[in-house]
């Protein structure tokens, strides 16, 4: 009688593994993204001392950043409304990361104001770009 080892690969389990971890991860990615984004808003940009603006409703002056830099924050509006979230479940999930004050997409990819055109002042493809090592990580390490 010969001798013999006999392997079963349960794909259930694994399944179902995936299933339970993949909401968590691309959770914990989302947040990692946020977190960048959120200190990316918060660093002092270099200012651009031919633009000084007045903080609309206030007295307050604010500069505002150098064209490539991230915007100079005058009310915190922009950081507040970066939320993440995540969709779906099992393994068809889907992360999001966003900023919905209504001047944060003029703000990432420039825009026309009064005849003339204003540079962008990117703040989330830079933080994607500076997060995503980490991003890659969590997503790519040991799931079970």
């Amino acid at each position: 009688m010969p001798a013999s080892i006999k392997l079963k690969l349960n794909l259930t389990t694994i399944n179902q593994l995936l299933d339970q971890n993949a909401p968590k991860r691309m959770l914990e990615a989302t947040n990692e993204l946020r977190t960048v984004v959120l200190e990316t808003l918060s660093r002092k940009p270099k200012a651009d001392p031919s633009r000084i603006y007045r903080v609309p409703g206030t007295k307050k002056l604010y500069q505002a950043s150098s064209p490539g830099d991230p915007p100079a924050t005058a009310t915190s509006d922009l950081k507040k409304s970066v939320k993440s979230s995540v969709e779906g479940r099992g393994r068809s999930v889907l992360g999001k990361v966003k900023a919905d004050a209504k001047h944060a997409l003029p703000l990432e990819f420039g825009h026309r104001q009064g005849g003339k055109h204003v540079a962008a002042r990117p703040f989330m493809k830079p933080s994607f770009d500076k997060s995503l090592p980490v991003i890659r990580f969590i997503l790519t390490r040991k799931w079970f």
